[in-house]
This record gives structure tokens, C-alpha cells and sequence, in this order.
């Protein structure tokens, strides 16, 4: 794929991956969230964890958090799924 695509892809992944971290961790964890974020996408990419600098990581990530907070106030079976009370996104 283009690198474009490339990052698109990762983008996606990583809304789902915040979210996956939200529903089994719950909020005020911020730090853990980030790691448990991070621990899947070295596994998931690894052949671009190591040209991903942290802080550019975590950039990414606090896009994928924006786009789960809306998805969250905006999307009910996501709400019900983060919460414990749905089984799929």
C-alpha cells in the first residue's frame, strides 16, 4: 500500500484499538490505556513500530481518542459495547 494508505489504515486500526482499551479499562486510565494501545500495536505493525517515534504515537492516538468520544455521544450500539451491555462495534 501507498503511505497514505498505509497511515489510514493504522488510523482505523487504532480507533478500534482505543476503544477495545476504553471498554476493558475503563476511564482515569489514561497511561494504561496508552500502553495496552501501544503493547498491541507493536504486535499488530511490526514492521513500523520501530520508525514510529512515541511521540508521534501518541499523536495518533489522541486522534483516535477524538474520534471515539464522538463515536461514543453519537453511536449507541458503541456506547452499549464500551459499556459492557453490547457485544459487538
Amino acid at each position: 500500500l501507498p503511505k497514505d494508505e498505509q497511515i489510514e489504515s493504522v488510523r482505523e486500526w487504532l480507533l478500534i484499538a482505543v476503544t477495545e482499551a476504553e471498554k476493558e479499562l475503563g476511564g482515569g486510565t489514561g497511561q494504561l490505556k496508552l500502553r495496552y494501545v501501544y503493547d498491541r500495536f507493536v504486535v499488530r505493525f511490526p514492521w513500523l513500530a520501530p520508525v514510529v517515534n512515541f511521540a508521534w504515537f501518541s499523536e495518533l492516538v489522541d486522534e483516535a481518542l477524538v474520534s471515539m468520544k464522538n463515536l461514543l455521544e453519537t453511536n449507541v450500539a458503541v456506547k452499549e459495547y464500551v459499556n459492557g451491555k453490547g457485544e459487538t462495534v
